[in-house]
């Protein structure tokens, strides 16, 4: 069972925008660029919140690039057997996936793997193409309720670089750092409220499956095991960062640039 479902039309570009690869003379195989956005496209829809938008690991999730199957894997083949049963024992459930999806999904991950193989074959570009004022009228908008600039973001334009910057607001949880290996114990931690017979009871969310919820419990300072059956007990999720994740669903490539512009200009 994913924890979330979610797409996203801005995070297509921000691999694009900030990380363009060179030709690489050793290939044998050209580059489908197609076939790769695609295959982000879904690896953020289906994946994501998990494994990153950039398969390199999320929110309790492994990084693809390093995964047996991956590494392993020819055009998709290994890689459509897997996702048919998935891994449930850990969290992961099965996907059913078309063969032009399972092959799109192989083809970023492989690219992933490349890139990653050939660091010198790709450099970062200057990905500040937006416009701060019209990214200021979209903050104000649309993010002035949670987020101030003169409060929680003064100075976050010192604080990190353009390209992390953007990548924090793509993916706020930072692909599961900045907690020191606890995300469960930050803020922004995904609390699951478990109704059971004997009343509910909320903690922040270490695994949901059909067979089982996993939260971590505060006082024993434990993770606690409840069996599911059939969707009961009922769990309800709560993501504080859920407004984050709707808001991917609403602004264009163009806001996310101008918002970035914004943002870096907050010294």
């Amino acid at each position: 069972m994913r924890l979330v479902r979610f797409s996203c039309c801005a995070v297509l570009s921000l691999l694009a925008l900030s990380a363009a690869a060179q030709p690489r003379s050793g290939d044998r195989t050209p580059i489908d660029a197609e076939a790769i956005k695609r295959g982000q496209a879904l690896l953020v829809e289906r994946c994501g919140f998990c494994h990153g938008s950039n398969a390199r690991g999320g929110a309790g999730g492994s990084d693809l690039t390093r995964s047996e199957v991956v590494q392993e894997d020819e055009r998709g083949k290994q890689l459509g057997e897997f996702l048919k049963t998935g891994r449930p024992e850990r969290g992961m459930p099965p996907f059913e996936l078309q063969d032009r999806e399972v092959s799109d999904l192989a083809a970023f991950l492989h690219e992933q793997i490349s890139l990653a193989a050939n660091r010198s074959s790709y450099k970062i570009l200057d990905i500040v193409v937006g416009d701060p004022k019209k990214g200021e009228a979209y903050f104000n908008r649309n993010c002035g309720s949670c987020h101030s600039a003169t409060g929680d973001l003064k100075g976050v334009g010192s604080k990190y670089d353009p390209a992390t910057l953007q990548g924090r607001v793509v993916m706020p949880r930072g692909g599961g750092r900045g907690g020191a290996g606890t995300p469960w114990l930050q803020p922004t931690a995904v609390k699951a409220t478990v109704k059971l017979p004997s009343g509910e009871i909320t903690a922040p969310l270490l695994r949901l499956t059909d067979f089982d919820v996993v939260v971590y419990d505060e006082k024993t300072q434990q993770p606690r095991s409840i069996l599911r059956h059939d969707g009961v007990p009922e769990v309800v999720l709560t993501d504080p960062l859920q407004p984050h994740i709707d808001m991917w669903k609403k602004w264009t490539d163009d806001d996310m640039h101008d918002v970035t512009a914004y943002l870096v200009t907050l010294k």
